[in-house]
Parts: structure tokens; C-alpha cells; sequence
């Protein structure tokens, strides 16, 4: 009777650990979605689920969207001429302002009659903002006072009004820019120089060939809406640099 008894002992033993050592084997199946969970819901099922497939480790694609009006709210111009200066009015209700979500620069290579140029474009929600852009020896900041130093001869500064670039917890509100040291034919850096009482200001640093001091460089403004898949309506404000010579 103790062999027999010894005997079950052993073969129970090996029935307990037969399904452990199996489920420690996972590696050596092939990847793959984990099987559906058994309908009996039995015991022998492990105690933990099967790891799903891992995420993919690069980000979601950003979502699309579709130009539905492109106007040029100012055409090629010195923006410096007192009788034609670089400066677009709009009219909207407020609040909430048009609040500023992302910027964007890079070179355009002429092609089909289109000059050569630099373009940085800010991308807005709600409305356009009324914007200048004018060309100055230095740039302030706002409402410092202090300078803000930028590569280039000079600087094409350009100041949004009844706008804003940050949320109501005062973090910035852009979630997309280009890094500070641009290096374009034309646009060489830039920077934010304020963003207060509803005036936003940057600062974009511009080079030139040669020794002039004060180039009638022209500059156009173009203004794109946009919608995306989700329907949410963008302002983009394209501001662009003549980078012919």
C-alpha cells in the first residue's frame, strides 16, 4: 500500500508541474497575437494575460489637413514704405483670441515664374490675427526692453495683435517650431520677443550679400485657412523673404 500511495503522489506531482514547465516555454513560438481565452474558463488557463504586441515605438502621424482659401493679404513689397507699409488688419470677436500653435520655416526654389524665397508661417486657431512686419536694426523684448540677439544683418520683426501664444495655465501654446539657428539663404535665425497683453512679437534675423546697410529686401504675407480630418478650421500667416540675390 506505500508504493501505491508513493506511486499516485508521483504521478499527481508530475500532472502539477507539466502545465507550469509548458507555459514557461512561450519564447520559442513564433510572434504573434495571444489564442482567445478558453470558453470553459479552466483552471489550467495562466494566471496572467498574454502580453499583447508592443506599440510602435515611432509617434502617430500627425493629422492631415486641407487648404480650403489661400489669399496674398500682401504682395511683394518693401515693408518699410511709408505709403504702402507691411501691415494686414482683421476684424473678429473676442474672446477667445486667436492663440498660436505651431511655427514653421524653409526655403522655397523658384519654380513656374515664382521667385526664389524664405517663408516662416504661423499656424493660429479661431480667427487671423492683425499683424505688421517691418524691418528694424535690433529687436526688444516686450515688455523687458532687453535686447534679443540674432544672427543676420538685420531683422524682420513682426508683431501679432489680439493674439496669443500660450494657454490659460500660461505654458506656451506652440507645440511645433523650428529650432532657433535656421541657416536659410535669407532667414538666418529667429525668436520670440513677446508675449503680453495680447500682442505677440518675433523677431526674424536676416542676412544679405554685400555692405548695404538698409536693403529694400521685399517681403509678401500670404494667409491659408485650413481644415483638418477633424474638422477643426487653422489660420496659417505665411510670411516671405525675397532670397533672389
Amino acid at each position: 500500500m506505500k508504493v501505491i500511495a508513493r506511486v499516485t503522489g508521483l504521478v499527481l506531482a508530475i500532472a502539477v508541474l507539466v502545465p507550469g514547465a509548458l507555459a514557461g516555454c512561450g519564447s520559442s513560438a513564433p510572434a504573434g497575437p495571444a489564442a482567445p481565452p478558453s470558453p470553459s474558463g479552466s483552471a489550467a488557463a495562466p494566471s496572467s494575460p498574454a502580453p499583447s504586441s508592443p506599440a510602435p515605438s515611432s509617434p502617430a502621424p500627425a493629422p492631415t489637413a486641407t487648404v480650403v482659401s489661400s489669399t496674398v493679404s500682401y504682395p511683394w513689397h518693401w515693408p518699410n514704405d511709408v505709403n504702402q507699409p507691411g501691415q494686414v488688419q482683421h476684424s473678429y470677436p473676442v474672446p477667445p483670441l486667436p492663440r498660436l500653435i505651431a511655427i514653421a520655416a524653409g526655403s522655397h526654389p523658384a519654380q513656374q515664374g515664382e521667385q526664389t524665397y524664405d517663408r516662416m508661417s504661423f499656424t493660429f486657431t479661431t480667427a487671423f490675427p492683425g499683424y505688421q512686419f517691418t524691418f528694424t536694426k535690433a529687436l526688444v523684448a516686450d515688455p523687458s526692453g532687453n535686447p534679443v540677439k540674432l544672427a543676420g544683418n538685420g531683422v524682420l520683426k513682426v508683431t501679432f495683435r489680439l493674439a496669443q501664444a500660450h494657454t490659460a495655465s500660461g505654458r506656451s501654446s506652440i507645440a511645433v517650431q523650428p529650432p532657433a539657428q535656421l541657416g536659410l539663404n535669407r532667414m538666418a535665425s529667429w525668436a520670440q520677443a513677446g508675449d503680453f497683453e495680447g500682442v505677440v512679437t518675433y523677431g526674424i534675423g536676416i542676412s544679405w550679400p554685400g555692405t548695404q546697410p538698409n536693403p529694400q529686401i521685399p517681403v509678401r504675407a500670404m494667409e491659408l485657412e485650413k481644415v483638418t480630418a477633424q474638422g477643426q478650421h487653422l489660420y496659417v500667416v505665411a510670411i516671405d523673404v525675397d532670397a533672389t540675390s
